[in-house]
């Protein structure tokens, strides 16, 4: 995307302030970004690695080995696959809570230069760009992290170039990290 510097964004010629999007959403969707949030936070890594614990300490335990040790790596194992599961169950769950509670499952995104605000049946909020820490990049959406367990999603396929354009700068310029 486009990154525009030098004078304020809003003087670009080729950005009309301010631009305003209808986002939709559905549960697939917010599987989706429940599913990539996940995968970055948590990652297959810490997956295969609570897994490969389980197996280990089931083969200990399986030959016979019943030592404490064993005990203490199955109670490892145990933790890291509840807490692998319970991240994605807590954010997924917390996010279709969300999206009952707007009524039809579209909101409205507008933004400037100074801030971002959504309005959905759920109510209202303007936010100001430097509460955005970091933009998550992903192909069907874009996440906005504004603390490492809370996000916003933005369905990609509603963000027109230039929306794109200009939450990206936004972000950027206000500090945030951009993945």
């Amino acid at each position: 995307s486009p990154c525009f510097s030098g004078a304020p964004f809003n003087d670009s010629p080729r950005i009309r302030m301010p631009l305003e999007t209808t986002l939709h959403f559905d549960q697939d969707l917010i599987r989706h970004a429940v599913a990539c949030f996940w995968r970055r936070t948590v990652g297959k890594r810490t997956l295969l690695v609570a897994c490969a614990l389980a197996v280990w300490c089931g083969i200990l335990v399986a030959s016979g080995d019943h030592s404490w040790k064993t005990g203490v790596l199955g109670a490892i194992a145990a933790m890291g696959l509840l807490l692998c599961a319970s991240i994605y169950v807590v954010h997924y769950r917390n996010a279709i809570a969300k999206l009952r509670s707007m009524g039809p499952q579209s909101a409205t995104m507008k933004a400037d230069s100074d801030a971002l605000t959504f309005v959905s049946g759920a109510g209202s909020a303007t936010l100001p760009w430097s509460s955005v820490k970091e933009l998550w990049k992903f192909e069907r959406v874009w996440l906005l992290l504004f603390s490492p367990a809370q996000f916003s999603t933005l369905p990609v396929a509603d963000l027109s170039p230039e929306m794109q354009a200009l939450v990206a700068d936004r972000v950027r310029a206000s500090g945030g990290r951009i993945r």
